[in-house]
Formats: C-alpha cells, structure tokens, sequence
C-alpha cells in the first residue's frame, strides 16, 4: 500500500533519506581548504534517485542546500548572493538538473556503475552550468566565445575536486541508505513496504 501525501513524511524510509540530505549538508560547514569538495552534487543525485514522491525528491534537497547555504553566510560572515545573485541561479539550476538525473536513476539505486555514471554525468552538468553562470554573471573573462572557452579551461583544475568529491559522496549517501534498508526497514517489512 502506497502511503498518502499526508502520511508519507512519517515514514521511516524518508525519515532516513532525509536524515542522510541534512548530514550532507551539514558536511558543507567544515572548512577543509580544499576548493569545490562539497556534497551538493550528491546530495542531488541522491534525493531524486532515492525520494518516492516527486516533490520530496527536489524539496528536500533544495531545502537542504538552501540551509546549508544560509549557515554558511552567517558562520563565515560572507553573503554567496552578494557578487552575482545570477551566479547562485545557476548553481541552483544545476542542482535540479542533478536532482532530474537522479530519478533516472530509480530503479538501479544498487547498481555500482549506474550510480557512478550517474555521479560523473552530474559532476559534467555542474560543472558545465556552473561555470556558464560565472563566465555570464561575472564579467572576468571576455563576452564571446573565446571569453566562455577560456573560463571553461581556467575552471578545470577545479572540476577534478567537484568529480572526486561528487563520487566519495555518492558512495557514502547511497551506500548508508543500502545498509539502512537491509537492517532497518529490512527488520519491519509491513513498514519498509508502507515506505
């Protein structure tokens, strides 16, 4: 039986997928030094490959990140929307597109190769969206081809952090999920079959 829109918050299958977006998130606040090492990409991939309801696939991630990024102004005393409140469009549109990739990814939420297909191409969509909002918003490199070439080529250094990351976070977040539903929903499969 499939639960109802009313119900289907207090189910613990989404309890646990929720837990495991907010953990993530919070991840955002260790300042480790290291540039676009962050589980935004997976926290993405996650939610819409492993969120049942549509709308919980895209609002809690989105919640999620948009949290995250509130906490992060008010702790390191910087406002993400004050340069180019445009630049933080894109990241957002990147971040649903991510989400979008991941409901494609619904029925091989155990498959190795399919989550790591899907962590690289989401990797590619950021970077690729991301660094378009940045060539576009910010004005550092000239406003033609060569400008966004040159700002796609000065970014990749950074895009092996964004793969590297995006692939250590999928591990971690799917693979958490896999060991909750094998002993805790597995424990109560009336409940687990609810979820």
């Amino acid at each position: 039986m499939q639960p109802t829109n009313e119900s289907f918050i207090r189910q613990p299958r989404f309890l646990i997928l929720t837990a495991l977006v907010l953990l993530a998130a919070l991840c955002r606040m260790v300042d480790h030094g290291f540039v676009n090492v962050a589980p935004i990409g997976a926290m993405a991939l996650f939610g819409g490959a492993c969120f049942r309801s549509r709308k919980a696939a895209f609002l809690v991630p989105l919640s999620a990140l948009l949290l995250s990024d509130v906490l992060l102004n008010l702790t390191r005393h910087s406002n993400l929307w004050s340069e180019a409140w445009t630049l933080t469009a894109f990241t957002y549109l990147a971040f649903v597109l991510v989400v979008a990739l991941g409901m494609l990814l619904r029925k091989r939420t155990r498959s190795v190769f399919a989550i790591a297909g899907g962590s690289l191409v989401g990797s590619i969509i950021f970077f690729v969206v991301s660094n378009f909002g940045w060539w576009m918003t910010m004005g550092f490199h000239a406003p033609d081809f060569a400008g966004l070439t040159q700002c796609y080529v000065q970014a990749l250094p950074f895009f092996r952090n964004t793969i590297a990351s995006d692939l250590a976070f999928n591990a971690v977040l799917f693979g958490c999920f896999a060991l909750a539903e094998s002993r805790v929903l597995a424990t109560c499969p009336a409940i687990a079959e609810a979820a």
